[in-house]
């Protein structure tokens, strides 16, 4: 109720009924004045009825003296038709005043009453003194006139009176009058400004009620849509106005928690990558005018990714977590640290001399970071060493926007990676070209990906004693809209580096799984191999891709072999090991490659499940001048034999290679001696016309130094 009678609809109201209540009172007050001016007409006409009764009355009398006159002056002339004619004129002038008395008998009786009691005695005396007349006796007729004259005066007197008398009855009736009249008009006064006074006082008070928080809450709603964070925020009323003082209070903590969630890590609490870059660009701003020095730490966990593949992710974040309060405790105190992604920081210094003794300075905050942050981290019955790499780049030596700072750290951040770890370097020239020149591929691969720009090449595997392809390496090739076809050496390392072989892999196993199934609907079941990283391998993904993957139409088996390094393998885990049997278990095959280069080759064959292995081609290429790269070939195949494993040699160029592996009993075999990686449509093409002609054909042709071209792309 109480919420009712204060919301600005009931004030709206009250103001109506305050205005309609002021113009209902002045119109009453005018109606009343009209009425009483009615009053005053009608009892002024009554007035006047009386006066005219009166006055009628009076000339009523005077007539009827005048026709007694008349009729006295016939009866001495003794003229009967006179006499007749003047009694007549008589009667009717009693009649007349007889009419006029009735009316004065309504409004003054006792006048009437006196008039008829004199009037009674009239005729009478009237008759004495005609008889007195007619017989001569003027002598004795002189009293009885007298009488009668008497009579009539007294008549005349009594309406004289009552004209004196109504005379001044209007006279106080004016005067009542003018008195009411002034006092209805002196309150009707009063009571209009009364009303006035408050309809405006009550207008104020509504409109001020109304007004007030109306501004309050436009001022609230500009700030709002200016963007600005801290909010006037108008009071909470128990009206319209509080509903929307709540609305903007809801509005503001949910813009707040947006912002937070923009502009926070839901994991650390940290201010994330649009914090950094914002606050980033606001502190540049700052040093431009104060001409001081701001610094930017860049700094990256090195051993992230083991924890999360050794451990999970859960024990990934606690680590994280971790590595964010040994920064808080160990950066400088007035810094800003933000979560940049991934396993990345970055700690922003502001307010720095630009003098000779800054590097100095940061060098040592770099190497108090390193030193709290090298402690051992307990995770249950385990210790994690925790290290970290920092690049540091400075404003405006190294950059002079925001995105140029965080490139320049970034950058010094991969040098000092690529020195060893567990260090720090400072943004330059020298050292941080390259990075960025890696870092702007990285972006370009990104962009490729995007683009579909990405598609797989097939190098194919001959068994040269069927003279058939039997399968195919499936080879990435970057199709640069700007630099042309381009092989996998020219953006493999740094899609390493940047974490972007894993889109890269997957790309490349989805697309060849589709061209597996293709050429298997056309009766070639082609076996093709596919690299796989060790990061694909780390995670956990992979298994959800191979088991999504369906099977060839009339196939049983995979046709799809994985391929790893064995450099890669050299810090395989029990986790890794796993994995790989997993995918066993859903029938892929897995071959290693470039076998032979490693330090624990032999060590592999009995750990992991491998199916296959590929002989790496610094040892084909080597077999005709060294007698250590034959026999470690000859050795090879001995062992992959009795250990019933598939062999590859990779790497074959000329004929004498391809022979000589073939007597050592290596019958699969791929290489440039045969033919570069090919699109598929030229792949297939290829295939045809070698199985068509053979391999004495393809010897000859290359013997002769003929290229063959059948299927063969421009490039």
């Amino acid at each position: 109720m109480k919420k009712l009678f204060l919301s600005v609809r009931t004030r709206l109201l009250a103001l109506c009924l305050s205005l309609v209540a002021v113009l209902g009172g002045a119109s009453v007050m005018l109606g009343y004045l009209i009425l009483r001016d009615q009053d005053f007409q009608l009892a002024q006409q009554k007035q006047y009825d009386r006066f005219e009764t009166i006055y009628s009355a009076q000339q009523a009398m005077s007539l009827l003296r005048h026709r007694g006159g008349q009729l006295n002056s016939a009866v001495l002339a003794r003229d009967a038709e006179l006499q007749s004619r003047a009694k007549a004129a008589q009667e009717k002038a009693k009649a007349a005043l007889d009419r006029e008395l009735v009316k004065l008998a309504a409004f003054d009786p006792a006048s009437a009453r006196i008039i008829d009691d004199s009037m009674a005695d009239v005729p009478g005396l009237t008759r004495k003194v005609m008889e007195a007349l007619i017989s001569g006796q003027q002598a004795q007729s002189a009293p009885v006139f007298g009488a009668l004259q008497q009579k009539l005066n007294v008549i005349e007197e009594t309406l004289q009176r009552a004209s004196q008398r109504e005379q001044a009855l209007a006279t106080a009736i004016q005067s009542r009058e003018r008195v009411r009249v002034q006092r209805a008009i002196q309150l009707a006064a009063v009571i209009i400004i009364g009303a006035g006074l408050a309809g405006v006082l009550v207008t104020l008070a509504v409109v001020r009620s109304i007004i007030r928080p109306l501004q309050a809450t436009t001022n609230a709603i500009r700030q709002v849509n200016s963007g600005e964070i801290d909010i006037d925020l108008p009071p909470i009323r128990s009206d319209e106005f509080g509903d929307m003082a709540v609305a903007l209070r809801q509005f503001r903590d949910q813009a707040e928690r947006l912002r937070r969630l923009a502009y926070q890590d839901p994991l650390t609490g940290l201010g994330n990558h649009a914090r950094l870059e914002e606050s980033l660009q606001r502190a540049i701003e700052r040093a431009r005018q104060t001409r001081e020095s701001l610094a930017l730490l860049y700094v990256d966990l090195d051993n992230f990714r083991a924890v999360n593949d050794k451990f999970g992710h859960k024990a990934g974040d606690r680590y994280l977590c971790e590595a964010k309060s040994r920064l808080h405790r160990f950066m400088p105190y007035d810094a800003l640290l933000c979560r940049h992604s991934g396993d990345k920081f970055t700690i922003m210094v502001e307010g720095l001399d630009a003098g000779p003794s800054l590097e100095g300075l940061l060098r040592d905050q770099a190497d108090c970071i390193l030193r709290g942050l090298a402690e051992s981290y307990p995770f249950g019955d385990h210790l994690l060493n925790m290290s970290v790499s920092i690049g540091i780049a400075v404003f405006p030596g190294d950059g002079e926007t925001a995105e140029q700072i965080l490139s320049s750290a970034d950058a010094a951040m991969y040098v000092a990676k690529k020195n060893g770890r567990n260090n720090a370097r400072f943004a330059s020239a020298q050292l941080t070209g390259t990075m960025r020149k890696q870092l702007a591929l990285a972006s370009d691969i990104r962009r490729g990906l995007e683009r579909g720009e990405f598609e797989p090449f097939y190098q194919p595997v001959v068994d040269v004693e069927r003279g058939r392809v039997v399968g195919a390496e499936a080879l990435l090739r970057w199709r640069h809209p700007e630099n042309g076809l381009l092989p996998p050496s020219e953006f493999i390392q740094v899609a390493e580096e940047s974490g972007l072989i894993n889109q890269l892999g997957e790309l490349c196993l989805m697309k060849a799984h589709e061209q597996s199934l293709i050429w298997a609907s056309r009766n070639r079941p082609l076996r093709i191999s596919v690299n796989l990283s060790v990061r694909q391998v780390h995670d956990g993904k992979i298994l959800q891709i191979l088991r999504g993957l369906r099977t060839a139409p009339g196939q049983r088996e995979r046709l799809i072999d994985f391929e790893l390094t064995e450099s890669a393998l050299l810090d395989s885990t029990e986790y890794s090991h796993n994995m790989l049997m997993e995918i066993k278990k859903l029938g892929f095959r897995i071959g290693l490659d470039d076998f032979g280069t490693g330090y624990s080759s032999f060590s592999y064959l009995q750990r992991l499940p491998i199916d296959k292995i590929k002989i790496d081609r610094q040892f084909v290429i080597s077999m005709g001048t060294s007698k250590q790269a034959l026999a470690i070939v000859s050795a090879t195949l001995t062992l992959a034999q009795n250990l019933d494993l598939g062999v590859i040699a990779e790497g074959v160029e000329n004929t004498e290679q391809m022979r000589q592996l073939r007597i050592l009993g290596c019958k699969l075999q791929q290489g440039f001696y045969f033919t570069r990686a090919l699109p598929a449509a030229d792949f297939e093409a290829w295939a045809a016309a070698f199985e068509q002609n053979g391999m004495a054909a393809h010897a000859t042709a290359v013997a002769a130094r003929e290229p063959v071209t059948i299927g063969l792309s421009a490039r």
